[in-house]
């Protein structure tokens, strides 16, 4: 009887375990099938929100050559990957933003990115999510290029950036984003522009021209690192704000701009340095008087 009953539980217990493997086999997570807009395959999304809209997190989304005329917002976090940055075109029409980075830990890449409202704070691309990766891509003719606000550790990489309306990439209160390896060309006002406490950030090997206020404009940020850039033909090349905001400058290249690197002066030191000036010319006009 007792070998019986300990056949049974050594029975059970293996039928268990092969239950137990096969359920852990069968039940991990299958990745999502590839969405794809454009092109002439059998199920393609003709509109690219349409895809977001049904896309799963971390899926992927592949857009065909065209231009679409199309205002986006990710909310599901996703890649959204163009065929072509040459080809692959996201037209705003001059209306609102034209990408809108909603959802955290997207992709964003392989597109032009043009034609964002024409006001203040409009832009190709509005990140006001963390953690996402804009890389690849090329943004003109919007009003700014790039706006982050309020977000952190976001990367942006090897895009060209150029003939935007105000600035190329616009900071406010954003810290702990890296961008790497832009061109960024021919802004009436900042190619990179950071403020209102953007801090913690990493500005590494960009080439900023032809912009014609600054290259790199930082003011109100703490410990900000400009590190191997080149400043080419812009009126500033980088302006950073007062040494006790402790921005690392360091293997920056400057040529052929009006001023290379200019240190904004503490306000209380000003106010002090002009009144001690108006006070020597105070003295002096009243010694002139006396003599």
């Amino acid at each position: 009887m007792k070998k019986t009953s300990s056949f049974g539980i050594a029975l059970m217990i293996f039928i268990s375990s092969i239950a137990l493997i096969f359920c852990t086999a069968s039940c991990e997570p299958v990745a999502a099938s590839p969405l794809y807009v454009g092109g002439s395959g059998p199920g393609n999304y003709t509109m690219i929100q349409d895809a977001l809209d049904n896309a799963t997190a971390d899926g992927t989304i592949y857009v065909f050559p065209g231009t679409y005329h199309e205002r986006l917002i990710l909310t599901t976090p996703v890649h959204l990957i163009g065929n072509n940055k040459d080809s692959t075109v996201l037209d705003g029409d001059n209306q609102e933003y034209v990408v809108v980075l909603d959802a955290g830990d997207c992709t964003l890449s392989g597109f032009t990115i043009t034609h964002s409202g024409r006001v203040f704070p409009k832009a190709g691309v509005y990140i006001k999510s963390n953690g996402n990766i804009v890389s690849g891509n090329i943004l003109t003719d919007n009003f700014y290029g790039m706006r982050l606000e309020t977000v952190r550790r976001n990367l942006i990489s090897s895009n060209e950036i150029f003939r935007n309306l105000r600035c190329g990439v616009y900071f406010s209160r954003s810290s702990d984003n890296t961008l790497t390896g832009n061109i960024v060309s021919n802004h009436p006002v900042n190619g990179f522009g950071l403020y209102e406490f953007s801090n913690n950030n990493t500005l590494l090997e960009n080439v900023l021209s032809q912009n014609n206020y600054s290259g790199i404009n930082i003011r109100e940020s703490t410990n900000n690192r400009v590190m191997n850039n080149h400043f080419n033909g812009d009126r500033i090349g980088l302006h950073v704000p007062p040494p006790e905001y402790s921005t690392n400058v360091q293997g920056n290249v400057f040529s052929e701009n009006r001023i290379s690197l200019e240190e904004e002066q503490d306000s209380i030191v000003a106010i002090g340095s002009y009144y001690t000036v108006l006070l020597i010319i105070v003295f002096f006009i009243l010694w002139i008087k006396k003599k």
